[in-house]
């Protein structure tokens, strides 16, 4: 379905009151039919509700809840994540407690590719991506331009070979037409973190990464 939509984006520290009392400061946000709805699965599941082609839940119950369990353990990831490129008030993350982190996220990530290995499919939906996909491309997304925002010690922030699976997840995922029309290269989105962290201006890093 085709969608017709307006879009803003607003800074940590530069939320408007409207934002605040009405989304739980939780992103994102699409107002429809006078109601605000917040929050990325929220959103997602509503959206996949009133607009159902293609239909991104799988209509078995049992399997969808069971993707919704995968996307819960495997968002846990971000717990190492974030304070590897984000910035933390009051706390300097070094180096080395960088690529400390990141070998936690790698280990975590163990099991997503034990996930993928059991299923046997291109998708966690089969032979096309599912909701599930979607939901956790953000965070691969993320970690593709790991290497490049780290500088001379990216070496240090490169998914290991051995999680074979989830690296031909993420080419299959490249291949995508949503990914390709929208998604981040891993030059791209080392550029917006790093201007976005420095500036807190998301429109600001959008402008200045594009291109790459």
């Amino acid at each position: 379905a085709v969608v017709s939509t307006q879009s803003g984006h607003y800074g940590r520290e530069k939320k408007p009151d409207w934002f605040l009392d009405s989304t739980l400061g939780k992103v994102p946000v699409i107002l429809h039919k006078g109601k605000i709805i917040p929050e990325s699965l929220i959103t997602c599941d509503y959206l996949d509700e009133i607009y159902p082609e293609p239909k991104l839940h799988p209509s078995d119950p049992l399997q969808k809840a069971l993707d919704k369990v995968v996307v819960e353990k495997q968002s846990e990831v971000m717990k190492y994540l974030y304070p590897i490129f984000a910035r933390i008030p009051g706390r300097v993350v070094t180096v080395e407690e960088k690529s400390e982190l990141f070998g936690k996220a790698v280990d975590h990530l163990k099991s997503f590719e034990e996930e993928l290995k059991t299923r046997a499919t291109n998708f966690l939906g089969g032979d096309q991506p599912c909701m599930a996909d979607y939901m956790l491309w953000p965070t691969f997304e993320r970690i593709e331009g790991f290497p490049i925002l780290m500088g001379e010690m990216g070496h240090n922030f490169v998914l290991p070979s051995h999680l074979k699976h989830v690296h031909l997840w993420i080419k299959a995922m490249r291949s995508t037409e949503p990914v390709k029309a929208y998604g981040f290269s891993p030059a791209r989105m080392a550029k917006l973190t790093q201007i976005y962290v420095e500036t807190d201006g998301y429109d600001n890093a959008l402008k200045e990464s594009a291109g790459l």
